[in-house]
């Protein structure tokens, strides 16, 4: 009976597969591989060996502390580089609905600083919050998603009511590095009954992909006068 279950479960696959080719995230051809990224493209992400300190753009190479920046440095754990293909897959991911890249690029990313992170001692992840009338067309938070995947896999929990976004402006994709700080001033508030005691609490941010640092920054500014450490950032992406 089981290998009869399992005959039946392979042909209604490839009949699906047949009206409905899988196709590669990162490139649009055919992908015979089932995490939805083809072996090509897994190959040509341009993955980040180290983090970088945003506050000075430099590389971490040994450790979790800036030579540069010291207490005030800003480190950011990223997967890769945001050009094609993984521009393209976090596009598909952030925009079309499909969400399995939260799951390979969580493990991609724990699999690269896991050591890292654990010597952060967070007690959180918290997502970088959408505006809630962005939230409710698009379906779901990217952020929220991939920070799911990611504690899981370090076994630290994802608190995603502390930190709400308040103001809804343009998106930050579309600007320059100087109007993006303006633009994202003051769009966040911290919750006035968080249910962690703020002086216990050390952050790690989450969102799916950083750039200037324009958004993450503004959010550890709003969150550290309350109390709360950020002691780091994770991203599926880093724009250089």
């Amino acid at each position: 009976m089981n290998k009869q279950i399992e005959n039946s479960f392979s042909w209604s696959r490839a009949f699906l597969d047949f009206l409905f080719p899988p196709l590669c995230l990162g490139c649009g051809r055919f992908n015979k591989s089932r995490i939805d990224i083809c072996d090509d493209c897994l190959k040509a992400i341009d993955k980040f060996q180290y983090p970088f300190c945003l506050k000075c753009s430099t590389e971490i190479t040994e450790g979790i502390n800036c030579k540069i920046c010291g207490e005030e440095a800003f480190i950011l754990f990223a997967w890769g580089n945001y050009i094609d293909p993984l521009k393209q897959i976090v596009i598909q991911y952030k925009f079309k609905d499909i969400t399995t890249p939260a799951s390979l690029i969580a493990r991609a990313v724990c699999l690269q600083y896991k050591d890292r992170l654990e010597r952060l001692k967070a007690d959180l992840l918290v997502p970088i919050p959408l505006h809630p009338g962005r939230e409710y067309f698009r379906g779901y938070n990217q952020a929220t998603l991939f920070a799911r995947q990611l504690g899981e896999i370090l076994d630290i929990p994802v608190e995603d009511t502390i930190l709400y976004r308040v103001k809804k402006r343009k998106p930050q994709s579309r600007l320059n590095e100087y109007q993006r700080k303006r633009n994202i001033k003051g769009v966040f508030r911290v919750s006035d009954e968080p249910d962690i005691p703020a002086d216990k609490c050390r952050i790690i941010l989450v969102d799916d992909v950083v750039t200037s640092g324009a958004t993450v920054s503004e959010a550890r500014k709003t969150l550290e006068p309350a109390g709360f450490k950020v002691v780091g950032v994770i991203a599926m992406a880093h724009g250089l």
